[in-house]
């Protein structure tokens, strides 16, 4: 009887027939229970890493104070006979990296970089799927990165954690990728919402960092629910309070306005800073011709001789941003042991030091950290190490509100509140390089348990904001909703149905038009002059043969000159991207652009080769028919 109930067919599907999404309610109570995963998973994730840095960075190297006043921290004595002395941070970096890098080879090479990039990519152009084992991997291979003084954050694992976990319950109750994709932000939000004490700021994070100029609003409501479930999950056991602990802060004179507008432009140019060394570092390291497993340890030794004269700079730099917050930070005591080991005691450097204002030396030293958090940050995670960018992004922006703020009190002549510029500058550099301005402005907030900082936080946001539009962290980001693949189905599709290529003939164009016999090294220089990266491929008879992708497709930097005569665009052409016709619709033109990730496609009629339809001019076409179709206001 009971073999009978499991081998039937029928009672098997009404049993499954309880755990489906069916509409906004079921998926609403997923999003909780992704909230309490999230939160155990940021529970569990924030004790292994304090351990471990209690053992390699507190224990072996002698460190102290490496968190904020709200994390969790392993409050025993460090235990001496593990201590082998400040020295060992120009190795520690390097081991950590050799760890990672094996880890991350060995059994999930998805596991570097960021993790953030990864889910973006993840919500538009795979549907919500997240291998089951990236969030275990990406976790153990962070903790070794961040306990070994690698610069980064903590925020990617925890964020895939809950994302993994979000795609999970979406597989096995086969949602489909709509409901996938929800699941996976509301994970993510959980995730944010649990270590950085933020609900609201974590759900806002998750649907504000997929786009440029966009949030994914559909998901707002489930997002806040996973987040707001993680945090009292996370909070039961690790106790509700803010991150950081910080001193009255807040905004008091009007006059302080031109020094945070100075601090918004000041955060756009440090951004830029960043993504182009953290590109670099990247492009640069593939050039490098030593296994992957073994870069993140060679990343890992300008990080240790970083870190053995200045350790503020490497790890997740928490530690010092709550003594800069508290003002108990100093700088003489800071550089005392660099200053030692050189024997800088009565150089010239330092007598014509002591001649200038107290304020610009700090000044200089808060550009300075930012500038080695910048270098750190990048060989770490450029490398290939496993950390998040959103940690750093911290440090280096409340660095610069420091260096910001010093000179004000300085100008200004009265004791201006250091803190508020640091707390501004963290929120607003995030803002920028993210393209997050509300995300950026609400996390701050509720990592500090304030809104007092509110008002200069929206100023300075917005500034870095505007001014980073063209910056790009996160490669994976698209500009708005209709140019994600998630999105598609959102179009009014019977609009696009009635209209068909042949009614907008005159829109086809010629330019981005190569053959077969063309040299891909000639091709790649014609490409930059007129911004193209697919191109329509013709034969010796002009007939169309298929499509080639720049993106995918280019000559290696190594034996480029041995190469660039040898291969032509025919050897690489696509040939399995169809033409499609002049009585085709809109609408169809527009899912074969979506399904082969192209941004143009060809048009023929009877076997001719015609032109091109591009990406762009499908939703330019779109706009002007719903404007057109909009009935005119009195």
């Amino acid at each position: 009887m009971f073999g009978k109930f499991l081998t039937d067919p029928f009672r098997q599907r009404s049993f499954s027939s309880y755990f489906t999404i069916k509409g906004r309610r079921s998926l609403y109570l997923y999003c909780v229970v992704t909230g309490v995963v999230s939160g155990l998973g940021a529970f569990l994730f924030s004790r292994a890493l304090a351990w471990a840095e209690y053992i390699s960075l507190e224990s072996i190297s002698g460190l102290h104070n490496t968190h904020s006043g709200g994390e969790y921290y392993v409050s025993l004595d460090p235990i001496n006979s593990l201590y082998l002395g400040r020295w060992f941070l120009l190795v520690l970096p390097i081991l950590g990296g050799l760890i990672t890098g094996w880890i991350v080879w060995k059994f999930s090479p998805d596991s570097s970089g960021t993790g953030t990039d990864s889910l973006i990519d993840s919500f538009h152009n795979k549907e919500g799927k997240v291998d089951p084992k990236i969030p275990l991997i990406k976790s153990i291979a962070t903790i070794f990165t961040l306990s070994s003084g690698g610069s980064g954050g903590k925020e990617g694992p925890i964020s895939l954690i809950g994302a993994g976990f979000g795609s999970l319950v979406a597989n096995i109750t086969k949602a489909g990728a709509r409901a996938r994709r929800t699941l996976l932000l509301a994970g993510t939000a959980g995730g944010l919402g649990a270590i950085f004490h933020a609900p609201l700021g974590g759900a806002l994070t998750s649907v504000e960092m997929v786009y440029k100029e966009d949030i994914e609003s559909d998901s707002l409501v489930p997002c806040i629910i996973s987040s707001v479930t993680a945090f009292l999950t996370y909070s039961s056991f690790n106790g509700f309070g803010s991150v950081y602990k910080v001193p009255e802060i807040g905004f008091t004179a009007y006059k302080e306005i031109l020094f945070y507008l100075a601090l918004g432009i000041g955060c756009y140019l440090a951004g830029a800073f960043l993504i182009r060394v953290f590109q670099f570092i990247q492009t640069w390291s593939k050039s490098w011709k030593f296994p992957v497993w073994l870069k993140p340890a060679l990343g890992g030794i300008p990080v240790g001789l970083v870190g053995y004269f200045l350790p503020e700079v490497i790890g997740t730099g928490a530690g010092f941003l709550q003594e800069v917050l508290e003002g108990s930070y100093s700088f003489e005591k800071i550089f005392s042991h660099s200053i030692h080991i050189f024997g800088l005691e009565n150089s010239e450097a330092i007598r014509f030091g002591s001649y200038l204002s107290p304020e610009l030396l700090i000044a200089f030293c808060f550009l300075l950290f930012a500038f080695l958090k910048i270098i750190t940050t990048s060989f770490t995670i450029g490398t290939g190490g496993s950390a998040g960018m959103f940690g750093p992004s911290l440090f280096i922006g409340g660095m610069l509100g420091g260096a910001v703020g010093t000179l004000a009190k300085l100008i200004l002549g009265y004791d201006v509140s250091i803190a508020s510029f640091v707390l501004v500058g963290m929120g607003a550099f995030y803002a920028g390089i993210a393209s997050a301005p509300i995300a950026g402005m609400v996390m701050i907030c509720e990592i500090i348990g304030s809104y007092s900082l509110l008002p200069p936080l929206m100023i300075v946001s917005i500034i870095s904001f505007v001014l980073s539009h063209k910056l790009n962290l996160y490669k994976s980001q698209k500009n708005t909703r209709f140019q994600s693949p998630a999105h598609y189905w959102d179009m009014n599709r019977d609009l696009l149905e009635e209209i068909r290529i042949e009614d907008i003939k005159e829109r086809l164009r010629n330019i981005a038009v190569t053959s077969t016999s063309t040299l891909l090294s000639y091709l790649e220089e014609e490409a930059l002059k007129i911004n193209a990266s697919d191109y329509i491929v013709l034969d010796e008879e002009k007939k169309y043969a298929g499509m080639i992708s720049l993106r995918t497709n280019r000559l290696f930097l190594e034996g480029r000159d041995l190469t660039r005569n040898l291969v032509l665009v025919g050897d690489l052409t696509d040939s399995s991207i169809l033409p499609v016709q002049l009585q085709t619709s809109l609408a169809s033109a527009f899912k074969t652009l979506v399904d082969n990730n192209m941004d143009k496609i060809p048009v023929e009629e009877a076997g001719e080769y015609l032109g091109y339809l591009r990406y762009a001019d499908i939703i330019s076409i779109y706009f002007e028919k719903t404007r057109s179709s909009r009935p005119a206001s009195n």
